[in-house]
């Protein structure tokens, strides 16, 4: 009875902030939850811009909010990237997710590819966002090494907006985020599970 009643504080000692962490593996992109008050180091290309959302976010205080200004010629002709210090190696199988939210109905193509001519893709898929925050992802395992890489979004399929947020790209099979409970003043932190298991 002692160990429920101490639980019981302990989750309403906890404050509604829910931080995604990466799981087991390690997270191989900077800055994936857009909390270091900046959207480096994304970027985009075309006719988009990308700036810091602090209103609309999945988990923390911020994501990265995406504009898409006119429907494309092509769907790729505009697109978010993360591009810096990333590397494929061949044979590797690799996961690259987000939770992302849309304005509407939304394509996107996911392309983890060669960040130079020919653009080579080692796996790609058309994706259709929503406006609910949905994590989304893609396994994918190049067949040679690939130096400079890039994790492509290709955006300009419409011109719905969209949001990212609690980006994630490691080794392996895909595996779901540790979702944790964080308190009002970021001291105290657990699993819902280990909480649940007092």
């Amino acid at each position: 009875m002692a160990l429920r009643l101490a639980a019981r504080g302990i989750a309403v000692a906890l404050v509604a902030t829910i931080a995604f962490a990466a799981s087991a593996q390690d997270n191989l992109i900077s800055n994936g939850d857009f909390e270091a008050d900046t959207t480096d180091p994304w970027g985009v290309y075309g006719d988009a811009t990308l700036t810091l959302d602090t209103a609309e976010k999945h988990g923390g205080s911020a994501s990265g909010k995406v504009e898409v200004a006119s429907v494309g010629a092509n769907f790729w002709d505009a697109g978010l990237q993360y591009n810096v210090d990333v590397t494929f190696t061949g044979g590797m199988l690799y996961t690259w997710s987000a939770f992302v939210k849309s304005t509407g109905a939304k394509q996107i193509n996911w392309k983890p590819e060669l960040a130079a001519d020919p653009w080579t893709a080692y796996g790609e898929e058309m994706k259709t966002m929503t406006g609910e925050w949905t994590e989304y992802y893609l396994e994918f395992t190049p067949d040679v090494d690939a130096d400079p890489a890039s994790l492509t979004m290709h955006i300009q399929a419409d011109d719905e907006d969209f949001w990212v947020d609690d980006a994630r790209w490691y080794a392996g099979a895909y595996t779901p985020p540790v979702i944790t409970a964080v308190d009002a003043e970021g001291k105290v932190a657990t699993t819902w599970g280990s909480l649940k298991s007092r």
